[in-house]
């Protein structure tokens, strides 16, 4: 397979493609908001048969990708509103954390597909 184009491999991530053939789906539920099934992932891909459940316990490690996420949201998202509105620091801790839960399953998902990418590349 010849190699790809940065910009495939940006449209692969951001879609939730597999690394390798940038065409099937990761996850189970292609809607970044099914919550009762948030997290379901295929065993492989199913256009290539590349294995996505590498091992046991391997998505734990998407952890440390999503800690920084949550952390720049909720610096950010104070500092906007408390020092740009003029925002109580409660009001912005309120509106941070609600940012947040908004955009829980997104950075969820995310997160487990940088880390796909960054260390189950073929």
């Amino acid at each position: 397979m010849p190699p790809l184009k940065p910009a495939s491999v940006a449209s692969a991530i951001l879609h939730c493609r597999c690394p390798r053939c940038h065409e099937g789906d990761l996850f189970v539920h292609p809607g970044h908001y099914h919550l009762s099934g948030l997290l379901d992932m295929p065993d492989t891909c199913p256009v290539c048969g590349r294995d996505i459940q590498i091992e046991p316990g391997f998505y734990l490690g998407a952890m440390w990708i999503s800690y920084p996420i949550v952390m720049v949201l909720l610096i950010v998202s104070l500092l906007v509103s408390y020092l740009v509105f003029r925002l109580d620091l409660l009001v912005s801790f309120g509106i941070a954390l609600a940012l947040l839960l908004v955009l829980l399953p997104l950075i969820l998902r995310y997160s487990r597909v940088l880390f796909l990418y960054l260390f189950a590349r073929d």
